[in-house]
């Protein structure tokens, strides 16, 4: 039996801010068709499968260094499986085996 739940859409509903701001940018650069719901305090994000949020994007648009374990802070309720949480990239999908994707430059 497969631990694989059959749905079509992962998302993250975060407390608005600069880094939510930064991490709506970072997954729409890989995910353009993501949905995006701005709400007074709130932004909803949806993807379509699966979501890679990786750190080094996050930092980019932030302009700073900014370290994955800080989407604690911001992150209100999501809707999938973390299936991997580490340095390069949190990774949010109905699989929880997925292990991301290769390194991003």
């Amino acid at each position: 039996m497969s631990a694989r739940v059959s749905r079509s859409v992962v998302g993250i509903e975060m407390m608005a801010g600069e880094e939510a701001d930064a991490i709506v940018a970072a997954v729409l650069q890989d995910v353009p068709d993501a949905s995006v719901v701005p709400m007074p305090g709130l932004v909803l994000l949806d993807v379509p499968d699966r979501m890679v949020i990786h750190a080094s994007a996050v930092s980019e648009h932030l302009g700073r260094d900014w370290d994955s374990r800080d989407l604690n802070q911001v992150v209100s309720a999501y809707r999938g499986y973390f299936s991997r949480w580490d340095d390069e990239q949190v990774v949010l999908s109905w699989d929880p085996d997925d292990q991301g994707d290769a390194s991003h430059v």
